[in-house]
């Protein structure tokens, strides 16, 4: 091959490279992102590589727009728009709760105890029908505070309430007696023993809120175990629901 030969070949080699790398070029007209310190810049790319800046976001989210034409600018305008609808509508469901007066610290705050539920066992055990649920109400009777919504149901005349009180907080008692492993004080030997588990659900109404406590001892210690069982639940009561409350 003859050196205008070789030449040629060369020459048709180095334009087929400039053919490829222009319809490269083409074909890599688009979009460039740049992130730079939490900032966020959005060029258009055309055919020939230039750049054009479309829009920018730096670090507080805030988008600053260069090509208001641009249709990546206004995708990006409508999410913004629908981002900020979504916050509000958020913020307005926060609102009107933020803006109700709580309830003060001696505020009464209106409880319904429900009949407890006693698995077969206490059903058996119990003396006679309804001892368990009264012996757990005789520790909210009388309370300063907590006042269940049925204490003066059964009263008349003068003594009657002339208005019905909407309970703020639910409590669902369940008792159950169980066989458990203790340690005989005598022998110092591990023994089976009968036990008395006390458990509750407290649910309040406004904020939604929902709590669970249980107690435990010996079935002979019922009445020790009860009032245990009883100030754990005033203490949910008094101290994570009440300061959450709106006044009424």
């Amino acid at each position: 091959m003859t050196v205008k030969a070789i030449h040629a070949m060369k020459i048709v080699r180095l334009a087929c490279l400039t053919g490829i790398c222009v319809a490269v070029g083409a074909c890599s007209g688009g979009y460039h992102t740049a992130n730079l310190n939490g900032e966020k810049k959005v060029y258009r790319v055309d055919e020939q590589g230039a750049k054009t800046l479309v829009y920018e976001t730096d670090q507080a989210g805030k988008t600053t727009i260069h090509d208001a034409d641009d249709p990546l600018t206004k995708k990006q305008v409508a999410a913004q728009e629908r981002a900020e609808q979504v916050s509000a509508e958020r913020a307005g469901q926060r609102e009107p709760l933020s803006l109700v007066p709580k309830r003060k610290p001696n505020d009464p705050i209106y409880v319904t105890l429900t009949p407890p539920v006693l698995d077969d066992n206490m059903q058996r055990a119990e003396r006679s029908k309804g001892v368990v649920a009264k012996q757990i109400r005789r520790e909210f009777v009388g309370d300063p505070v907590i006042k269940l919504t049925d204490e003066h149901r059964h009263r008349s005349g003068l003594l009657k309430p002339r208005m019905r009180v909407d309970a703020a907080v639910e409590v669902s008692p369940k008792v159950s007696l169980r066989e458990a492993y203790g340690i005989d004080r005598k022998t110092g030997k591990r023994s089976k023993v009968l036990a008395v588990i006390f458990e509750a659900t407290i649910t309040s109404q406004t904020p939604p809120a929902t709590y669970t406590v249980s107690e435990s001892g010996l079935v002979l210690k019922n009445l020790e175990v009860s009032k245990r069982f009883a100030k754990q639940v005033k203490q949910v009561i008094l101290e994570q629901i009440g300061p959450n409350l709106p006044a009424q």
